[in-house]
Order: structure tokens, then sequence, then C-alpha cells
């Protein structure tokens, strides 16, 4: 997110050179050669919709990629504590089968290349006869493969069903990032502007890709945001999931 944020400052520096009245100034230097062919680029480069719309998707592919990548170390993380299949919460040992089976449909996708029906199905007979001799296996993906953006619902409904960690926002409410990022004290308050801020980013993302003709590009100061926003909650969502994974 930090590099997404100086690009954003990079391409405003590089807006404001263009605007730089450059006449009676010395190119003859390797440097001043170089700023002279950049002074010229930055005159052509007149729209930054492209580039900003561009740094919003990467930032939301990000955050979503950054959202599997906790379950599934919170999943890693509880199966080497959890040493004993039985003592799983019952949500995340329902969920397996059903997550397993939903991959097994989509494994001609190109984020499923690294596994295989056998793995699958090795990983899910593991769960049957668990045992010190013979441990069990969970395959990760089957909790953090989401079809949908990460939208409030979509979250909470995802962490909900498949981990079994109840009143997820009313947790993420009381995180110092998130309490820090809107600066205020009262969880209510930091539950209803954490959902509405998140509900934004997703809709923002969606009508980059699928812009009718009323779309405006977004800003400098409203992709900065967003990307310390989702800093922030994805920090908050790391503290939550290890807490929840040392209280089982």
């Amino acid at each position: 997110m930090d590099q997404a944020i100086a690009l954003v400052a990079l391409i405003g520096a590089t807006r404001n050179l263009a605007q730089t009245q450059t006449s009676g100034q010395q190119w003859r230097s390797p440097a001043g050669k170089i700023l002279r062919n950049l002074h010229r680029l930055s005159i052509d480069f007149t729209s930054t919709h492209l580039a900003y719309d561009g740094i919003y998707l990467v930032i939301c592919a990000h955050f979503e990629l950054t959202v599997r990548q906790l379950i599934e170390q919170f999943v890693e993380e509880l199966m080497a504590s959890l040493t004993s299949f039985h003592h799983l919460p019952s949500a995340i040992k329902d969920w397996h089968p059903t997550g397993c089976a939903q991959i097994m449909m989509k494994m001609n996708q190109e984020s499923f290349g690294h596994l295989t029906p056998d793995a699958l199905i090795a990983n899910l007979a593991s769960c049957l006869n668990a045992s010190a001799a013979k441990p069990y296996k969970l395959t990760t993906e089957a909790y953090s493969f989401n079809e949908h953006n990460f939208r409030p619902s979509i979250l909470e409904e995802q962490i909900s069903k498949r981990l079994g960690l109840s009143k997820v926002w009313q947790k993420l409410s009381r995180q110092p990032s998130l309490t820090t990022f809107f600066k205020a004290t009262r969880s209510e308050t930091v539950e209803n502007l954490s959902r509405k801020r998140l509900e934004d980013c997703m809709l923002r993302r969606n009508q980059i890709i699928h812009r009718g003709r009323t779309y405006y590009t977004a800003g400098e100061t409203e992709v900065i945001d967003c990307a310390k926003f989702l800093c922030a909650f994805t920090e908050s969502l790391a503290n939550v999931l290890v807490k929840y994974r040392d209280s089982l």
C-alpha cells in the first residue's frame, strides 16, 4: 500500500513539473538531460484517469489477496496448534468438504493451478480417521476461495460460516488501527464507518471495471484514502484472527 501511495505522489509531482516554466534552464549535465526529457513527457501526460484507476484496482486486488492469505495462514496455524481434527471448531470441520467440492468444480481456474483432485481427496480422507499417527490436513484454499468482492456482508459471512468467528465487525471496531484511522473512540461509530468505507471501496472498484456514461475517475485524495483504510483494515483483521486462534 505504501508503494501505491508513493506512486500517486509521483504522478502528482509529474503533473506539477508539467506546469513549471523551464525556459532559460541549463540542460547540459546528464541529470539535466533526464529532467528535460521528463518535463517533455509530463506535458503530454495531461490525463491521469488511467493511472489513478489502475492504482485503485491494484489496491483493491492487493487487499483481497491479503484477506485470502490471512485466512489461509489462520487455517495453517490452527492445524499446527490443534493436532486433533475433532478439536477444531464445528464451522471449520463442516465447511471443509463443501469448500473442497467448490474448488473441484473450478479446477480449471489459474488460481488453483497448484492443486490437484488427488490432493484434495487425500486431504478430505485424512480428516475421516485422523490420529496422532495419521494427522489431518485441511485444504486452506477451501476457506479463502471467494468469487465475489470482499464487501462487508460477504466478508462477514465467509469468516463466520467458514471459520466460526462471530461478530467480526464488532471485534474489528475495537482494533487500534481502525479507531486511529477514523479518529473515533466509540466502537459503534468505528463499526459503521468501517462498513461504509469498505462498501464504498468495493463499489468504486466495480465502477472502474464496469463504468457507465456518468463515470468519473477517482481523484488523488480518494485513492490515497482507500489505500490507507484498507491497510488499517487488514492489520485489524490480522489481529482479530490471531486472537481468535489463541482462544481455541
